[in-house]
């Protein structure tokens, strides 16, 4: 049985971002597929107090890492590789992101496989300062000069990616997220997070993901506020680590129709997805949107900016809005019938989108690699 050592996510289970939830879904899934591989996940952070525990099958070792702005990740994807390289003995290394993607050469170096998954150019994001934006840009520029095979999560993050750098184009892919939920992985029962929250079907707007700026969730408030007799709520499912200066904007412009709801998992975000009037996206910029493919895969109306990243879910032309115009936010919230929101044929593609054909593909792609070595 092959070993496979996964690096770059916080940890899991139920912790908050978009490749923790990849990596909650995906890699039990790849353990139970033929029995073929064994995976070790590193982490950063534990649910609970344990170093070392299984999640449906991944070992998971918490490594921890110092807690320095911006160079967090950095400092226990170098401490991840070492250890993996004296303890672990795996066959290939899975990097998630281009920050950990900037140790791509050490991992080739020390006789490990190399795949990175490419989530987002993530030195775009407002957040990060020049150093910060040059690191992940060679972080980006290593991973494509020195993966194994460099695994894009939508068409968007590919054809950007050939686009700055056109060449070695033959060790690039897509295997896109999947994201679809299901209602069977219950938490909690349906009725409890409405109650909880004092919400009833249909009553209100939905927002998920993490409090970043990136996100646009100022946006969609201030759109909201300029509809005061719209008759709904705005409920925000998502937190982030810190509450930095833009979560506390956030609650500053809020209104007493703004929920924040926190982290969400399970049948409770099943729930609210499901009752939800409507699902808003208004980010900025997006690798691959679970959010949006969650939405789809239960059935809810959705709207969202116009990016590259949400025209791959083939919605119906009126959910989408111009990335950062209130204006025109407002007036989609406004509209008498939030069905016409709705596509079928996007929520038929979705369908075919499963966790279980996404760890399929990175299993072919793992046991291709592992053919290749020596």
């Amino acid at each position: 049985m092959a070993r496979v050592c996964v690096i770059g996510t916080r940890g899991v289970p139920s912790f908050v971002g978009g490749i923790e939830t990849i990596c909650e879904n995906l890699y039990p899934l790849v353990v139970d597929s033929q029995k073929t591989f064994d995976v070790v996940l590193l982490s950063r952070l534990s649910p609970n107090s344990e170093n070392k525990y299984v999640y449906k099958g991944i070992n998971v070792i918490v490594l921890g890492a110092p807690k320095i702005s911006g160079l967090e990740t950095f400092i226990h994807t170098l401490y991840a590789l070492l250890y993996a390289r004296l303890f672990v003995h795996p066959k290939l290394v899975h990097l998630h992101g281009i920050g950990p993607g900037f140790f791509t050469p050490l991992s080739m170096l020390l006789g490990f496989k190399t795949v990175v998954t490419h989530h987002s150019p993530d030195y775009k994001r407002p957040k990060w300062r020049w150093h910060g934006k040059l690191i992940l840009k060679l972080g980006e520029l290593n991973t494509v000069l020195f993966a194994s095979k460099v695994v894009c999560v939508s068409a968007s993050v590919l054809n950007e990616l050939n686009q700055r750098y056109p060449f070695l184009l033959s060790k690039r892919l897509v295997i896109r997220n999947a994201g679809s939920l299901s209602v069977y992985e219950l938490d909690e029962s349906p009725s409890d997070v409405l109650a909880e929250l004092n919400l009833s079907p249909q009553s209100y707007f939905l927002a998920v993901g993490r409090l970043d700026q990136t996100k646009g969730f100022d946006d969609l408030i201030m759109a909201f506020l300029l509809k005061p007799d719209l008759n709904k709520k705005l409920v925000i499912v998502g937190s982030n680590y810190v509450e930095d200066s833009y979560v506390a904007t956030l609650k500053n412009l809020a209104s007493e129709n703004v929920i924040f709801a926190g982290t969400r998992k399970g049948q409770a975000l099943v729930s609210l997805y499901q009752n939800a009037a409507l699902l808003v996206n208004p980010s900025h910029m997006e690798g691959y949107c679970l959010v949006v493919a969650e939405a789809l895969s239960v059935g809810t109306p959705i709207i969202a900016s116009d990016i590259a990243a949400h025209r791959e879910f083939e919605l119906a032309e009126q959910s989408y809005f111009p990335r950062g115009n209130i204006d025109a936010l407002s007036r989609k919230l406004s509209v008498p019938e939030f069905s016409i929101y709705k596509s079928a044929h996007a929520e038929s593609l979705q369908k075919e989108n499963t966790w279980s054909s996404n760890a399929k593909k990175h299993v072919s792609l793992f046991s291709s690699l592992l053919k290749k070595s020596p």
